[in-house]
């Protein structure tokens, strides 16, 4: 498996946090010489020099959002839902240092993606200076009351809806014809999944694809493994290695009706524009999180890319794919499986035994919740798939599949810097949409305020209800839908 190793903060850093906490948070902070002064402006120098280069060559990367007032730092949703919960020095220690790791990993991504240096640095260079600059100037922030205060407050994740497009395509108008579209989509869906699997229809010939699978693990081996890794914000974050068992064990077959090369699972590539190569078949794997209660659940990513979405109505286009969701209860077993298509689209939920929907849900301008079948209990899950739309048809057990293709496995990261000639360069954009994806349907679609509704677009940037308001990565979006079963 391929890795960017691009986390060069280092773990002394989290040490030095926690003793600058236990030691000078309560007290009045020294002046500081002006050698230091001088060292602490030339690094917000840099990185506003920096900045500007990136932004220049239109080069940022989308998977986390930028914190201001400190450009060393960049969060997500679920480290925003924590700002207000910090209270210890290993809480505000945790935090800092998964926003200063997220810098560091954005910015060596966005230096290799540059066709031309900045600061008169190579990017190697430059990179191991902006992360010394990085561990001076949080160092220095952390010590005083006021900025640990500023922190909090910014580091906050602006939605993925545009308010003055609804207001302007006359949103309380609209959604309901919207709405009544979703509904009748919802209620054919719900028709599908109640067919008999064999009387699914199959325009071509049925595929299977599956990564090669390691020795599965039984539930107390995967609880052992949560427990074990959690840090001080209770996050689960597993070692490499067993995230590896961890994927292996819940991995999905994909189950395919091919009538094209358009139905068949490859790898993105960038080849004046986006394609995917169908000779490799790939699975991708990103790791991500959900608050429940009082504990912070770990979610496992597998995702496929197709070349396109045949056909020639409002939602075909180039490149398609499926985002599946494993989340994983404390128990170490799957609490919820969820599934997308890569542009937000087409949100699925399939509950276990553990969880069921909740009695009250918002009425009004809401999208209700898709639950097209209750989930299996028993590993390996295999999706079926449609010709042409890819929609998920079914999710079931397989005690003895047949042979499938090999999948290759990949970190969900090497999208956002893919070798081209002469250099690098991201498969996501601006606002993390893939150039070249759009879809027709946005001419229709805009008033409900998302931008450029079934183009493919980067992690962390999927909204996924046309009506209302909801992200993928919402860190409470599975508790505002769920509770546990009795």
């Amino acid at each position: 498996m391929h890795r960017i190793e691009t986390l060069p903060i280092r773990d002394a850093t989290w040490l030095l946090l926690v003793v600058l906490f236990l030691a000078g948070c309560a007290t009045a902070v020294k002046p500081m010489a002006s050698s230091a002064d001088n060292t602490l402006a030339a690094c917000r120098a840099l990185y506003r020099e920096v900045d500007g280069g990136i932004e220049r060559a239109g080069v940022r990367d989308q998977g986390s959002s930028l914190v201001s007032g400190f450009s060393y730092l960049r969060t997500t949703r679920l480290l925003a839902s924590f700002r207000d919960e910090l209270t210890d020095p290993q809480h505000w220690s945790a935090w800092v240092w998964h926003m200063a790791a997220l810098d560091a990993e954005a910015r060596a991504l966005e230096l290799r993606n540059m066709s031309k240096p900045v600061a008169d640095h190579d990017s190697d260079t430059l990179r191991d200076e902006l992360n010394r600059c990085r561990e001076r100037l949080l160092a220095a922030d952390l010590e005083q009351s006021e900025r640990r205060a500023a922190l909090r407050d910014a580091a906050r994740v602006p939605d993925d809806y545009v308010t003055w497009w609804r207001v302007a395509g006359l949103y309380p108008l609209t959604a309901p014809i919207v709405s009544a579209n979703i509904s009748a989509w919802h209620a054919d869906t719900r028709d599908t999944f109640a067919r008999p699997l064999t009387a699914l229809p199959v325009v071509g010939r049925l595929m299977r694809w599956a990564a090669a699978p390691g020795a599965p693990m039984g539930a107390a081996e995967v609880s052992e493994i949560l427990h074990r890794s959690l840090d001080p914000l209770g996050i689960p974050l597993p070692a490499p290695a067993d995230l590896v068992r961890l994927f292996d064990t819940f991995a999905p077959v994909w189950e395919a009706d091919v009538a094209d090369d358009d139905d068949r699972i490859g790898v993105p590539r960038w080849d004046n524009g986006p394609a995917a190569d169908v000779t490799r078949p790939t699975l991708y794997r990103k790791v991500s999180h959900t608050r429940f209660g009082d504990q912070v659940l770990l979610q496992l990513n597998y995702i496929v890319w197709f070349p396109a979405r045949h056909g020639n109505d409002i939602y075909a286009g180039r490149l398609d794919g499926i985002n599946w969701r494993v989340t994983l209860g404390p128990d170490g077993e799957p609490w919820l499986y969820d599934a997308i298509h890569n542009c937000g689209c087409y949100h699925e939920f399939f509950p276990s035994q553990h969880l069921r929907l909740r009695g009250e849900l918002p009425a009004g301008y809401f999208e209700p919740p898709l639950l097209p079948q209750p989930a299996p209990e028993q590993q390996p899950l295999v999706l079926r798939i449609a010709h042409y739309t890819h929609f998920i048809q079914r999710l079931y057990h397989d005690a003895s599949p047949p042979a499938a293709q090999p999948m290759a496995w990949e970190e969900y990261d090497a999208l956002r810097s893919l070798p081209v000639d002469g250099g690098h360069r991201s498969l996501f954009g601006e606002y993390g949409l893939i150039a070249g994806t759009e879809r027709a349907e946005r001419f229709i679609l805009w008033p409900m305020g998302i931008r450029s509704p079934g183009a493919m677009r980067q992690w962390g940037r999927h909204a996924t209800a046309f009506v209302g308001r909801r992200h993928f990565d919402d860190p409470f979006l599975i508790e505002s839908l769920f509770e546990r079963a009795p």
